[in-house]
């Protein structure tokens, strides 16, 4: 019997592209076994050949193969996922796209966040604020929350702040908020 899951998903090309990746940054076994470790619904969703790219699949087949790589090369660190989210967003981010992120500001991107984030997944609404001073991104409605999912997170939107404008940009898991709203401080300088 499988684990119920949460109802979030993910577009397919973030599980294709996320194996390339595994594949490319820690060999095809280690891919391979990704996808081996998950519940046999879920690698059903790894397949390129029968999974859409611009389909839905459960969230839980992307962060499985990320908690999989945690485990075995971050020692089980759930801060290792912040590389892999990191690493993985920048490969993927366009040629043309980081063009024109260069001419961005972090305020823009930032500005852009929940627009951006629906394109990927269809829970959840990420938005900007300021906090005494200090950029603050929410995700607010995401039923999907583990250590390893919030810092894979965090490595993605600091990726796309680095592909824009911002100097030196760092994304800190803070406390979520009083709602179980997901946290991230954003500074650069």
């Amino acid at each position: 019997m499988t684990a119920a899951l949460s109802g979030v998903h993910y577009k397919g090309f973030t599980v294709q592209n996320l194996l390339a990746y595994v594949s490319e940054r820690f060999g095809e076994e280690t891919a391979r076994a990704a996808v081996e470790s998950l519940s046999p619904e879920l690698r059903t969703h790894t397949d390129p050949r029968t999974a859409l790219a611009v389909g839905w699949v459960p969230v839980e087949t992307y962060f499985g193969i990320v908690e999989y790589v945690v485990n075995h090369h971050f020692e089980g660190n759930a801060t290792g996922a912040q590389t892999i989210g990191y690493e993985v967003t920048l490969r993927d981010i366009h040629s043309i796209f980081k063009m024109v992120l260069r001419f961005t500001t972090p305020s823009m991107v930032l500005g852009m966040a929940r627009r951006m984030w629906r394109s990927y997944c269809d829970q959840g609404e990420l938005v900007h604020s300021e906090e005494d001073g200090v950029g603050v991104l929410t995700l607010r409605q995401f039923a999907y929350q583990t250590p390893v999912s919030i810092n894979e997170l965090a490595g993605g939107f600091k990726a796309y702040l680095e592909c824009s404008s911002a100097k030196n940009p760092r994304v800190e898991v803070i406390a979520p908020a009083a709602d179980g709203a997901l946290r991230w401080r954003i500074r650069s300088g």
